[in-house]
């Protein structure tokens, strides 16, 4: 029975993405039993492997950086950044609870970009794409949070 193409096509795939797939593993036979003779004589001994295990290479990769970096996500500066602007906008209560919240749900809405920056670094600017998508996050944060605050 010949196979089809498809089935073709997904054994190379397969044997691409599974480079193990090719090599087969042979059943061991099993060793032929020694002739069994009146007097019992005890089984021999395997003798200890000769060759250690090969010892994982230790590789030492220098720092070409003295200076300490962090990573940073950009979007939360950013909220962070027009939460007064938006607040006072909005006249939102300036509440702990109620800022904190509407952190939560702006950074929730936004896709996270983070950055590893040096710590004396400032953050970049962002594109006004993003800015935009930012400002309709917070936006949102605010309606909801003025119609049902938890406090």
């Amino acid at each position: 029975m010949s196979k089809t193409k498809s089935e073709i096509d997904k054994e190379l795939m397969y044997k691409k993405l599974m480079p193990s797939a090719i090599r087969t593993v042979r059943p061991k036979e099993p060793e032929p039993e020694p002739p069994r003779s009146e007097t019992m004589t005890p089984p021999p001994v395997p003798s200890a492997p000769s060759q250690k295990a090969p010892e994982p290479r230790r590789i030492a990769v220098p720092t070409l950086d003295s200076r300490q970096t962090v990573v940073v996500n950009t979007m939360e500066a950013c909220v962070l950044g027009k939460l007064d602007d938006v607040l006072e906008r909005f006249s939102c209560c300036r509440c702990d609870r109620c800022k904190k919240d509407i952190i939560a749900l702006a950074l929730n809405k936004l896709p996270p970009r983070y950055m590893v920056l040096a710590e004396s670094q400032p953050e970049p600017d962002i594109s006004p794409q993003i800015n935009a998508q930012v400002v309709a996050a917070m936006i949102q944060a605010v309606i909801r949070v003025r119609s049902h605050p938890r406090h």
